[in-house]
């Protein structure tokens, strides 16, 4: 079977879906938490919505307490398990050239958030597995959909689900890069506390989540405009930086950076440390000296020392979160690392050692990493499909620094929809997608569930 063919056949059903799921603005919302909508009402709407997509196809669904659900596609006892997310990162305010919270079709790209992270492949993979679905071979296992409400800010969803369901026997997430990731980061997030007073910064405001550079900073001052005027100006202009100075009963800087996902913070320009980078020119506050002693221009940790390169990549260090109010500071760095490095002896004693020292005090989660051996049959067989649809041979299996939720049940790995050579801008403005490529995806989804499910 051509499974392109079949995909490019349903194409306007699954891009209407996707429209349907991307007007739902499901970022977590805690103001609206409540029972069987544990992060809040627009996660809540789609997770109904998903669930209304396999009613209409004639699917077994379940409602996991509004934490997660699936669909269930096919007969059998074992099952393969495909994990996608419907919850989306927030918006930036300015930045967009498209509407934010919709699919649109802009020549060969579609624009919104959640078309490519994450409410995009998983209808891919979703309309792929009701295609093998239709056709008739014998298979070894039926195929369960299932989706969460809460991957951007920690799964705790499907934590939850699969304290209550069992796990599939292996399966994948749609929810990362092709050709296939057999690796993927162990991860520390890190909040740092303190209170140092000052008496020219009021307050330092940045960020929204850890896993996302910050493209925006604010910090309001003692003071008059005529104390920072000029050399405030002549900071962007050295640095070829966006921002304004203005007067609100104190002096209000404001920076620009750029977004991006936290496991690649070197694509990003972060608001939080430009702007310190120029604090610590004005005073000797010590949090100030500490952003900027240890994060300015070094996103992998070199100054920290903790920088290391394994076989998962090299370390990545990004300061996420900024909150400096009348001297108590709330801060949230996210550091991610090859599977070699101790995450206690090698990463948290050394943050804590720099931090203590300016007066800050250290705790963290620690997350592990995840590694699947190449030569294992999931990996061979989603790699093989790969292969055959694309006819790229030349990009193999790879490890990431993203977590997905490949990491919440065994033998399970990451799988698509970001073609190699591709920024999708995840976590960022414009999000996109070709959706070319995203009918593409489905092919390749099609392909895997064929010769996983084939006996």
């Amino acid at each position: 079977m051509n499974f392109y063919n079949e995909v490019y056949k349903r194409k306007d059903e699954l891009l209407e879906d996707l429209r349907t799921l991307c007007q739902i603005p499901s970022v977590f919302d805690p103001s609206t938490a409540k029972d069987n909508q544990p992060f809040g009402e627009a996660n809540r709407k789609a997770l109904d919505q998903m669930l209304a997509f396999g009613k209409r196809d004639g699917f077994i669904t379940d409602d996991c307490d509004g934490y997660a659900g699936s669909i269930d596609i096919g007969e059998g006892e074992e099952v393969f398990g495909i994990l996608g997310h419907l919850d989306v990162v927030p918006v930036n305010e300015t930045g967009w050239h498209y509407p934010q919270f919709d699919a649109t079709l802009d020549g060969d790209r579609l624009y919104g958030r959640g078309v490519a992270d994450d409410k995009g492949p998983l209808l891919a993979a979703y309309y792929a597995a009701k295609i093998v679905n239709e056709m008739d071979f014998e298979k070894k296992y039926k195929i369960r959909v299932i989706f969460g409400c809460d991957e951007e800010n920690g799964s705790s969803c499907v934590k939850y689900y699969f304290k209550h369901r069992p796990y599939p026997a292996m399966g994948f997430t749609p929810d990362a890069d092709f050709p296939v990731v057999f690796g993927e980061k162990a991860m520390v997030g890190f909040n740092l506390t303190g209170k140092i007073d000052d008496e020219k910064i009021i307050s330092i405001n940045g960020g929204t989540r850890s896993n996302i550079v910050p493209n925006n900073a604010c910090a309001c001052l003692e003071g008059s405009l005529e104390d920072y005027e000029e050399s405030f100006n002549a900071f962007l202009k050295e640095n070829n930086a966006t921002g304004s100075i203005t007067m609100n009963n104190h002096v209000v800087l404001k920076v620009d950076g750029r977004s991006a996902h936290g496991s690649v913070p070197e694509r990003g320009t972060n608001a939080i440390v430009l702007l310190c980078h120029y604090l610590h020119t004005i005073t000797d506050n010590k949090l100030v000296a500490f952003i900027d002693d240890y994060f300015y221009e070094d996103t992998a940790g070199k100054k920290l020392g903790i920088a290391h390169s394994g076989a998962l990549g090299a370390l990545t260090n990004n300061l996420g979160i900024l909150n400096y109010e009348d001297g108590h500071i709330n801060m949230v760095l996210d550091v991610r690392f090859s599977n070699e490095v101790d995450p206690i002896k090698d990463v948290v004693d050394a943050v804590t050692k720099k931090a203590s020292a300016y007066d800050l005090a250290v705790d963290y989660n620690a997350t592990p990493s995840l590694y699947v051996d190449p030569e294992s049959e999931l990996i061979k067989k989603l790699h093989a499909a790969y292969v055959d649809v694309t006819n790229d041979h030349e990009h193999g299996p790879q490890a990431m620094g993203g977590g997905t939720y490949a990491k919440a049940m065994p033998n399970c790995v990451a799988f698509g929809a970001e073609f190699p050579g591709r920024d999708n801008k995840m976590h960022e403005d414009d999000e996109t997608i070709v959706f070319e490529e995203l009918l593409q995806s489905a092919a390749v989804y099609a392909q895997a569930l064929y010769n996983i499910l084939k006996k």
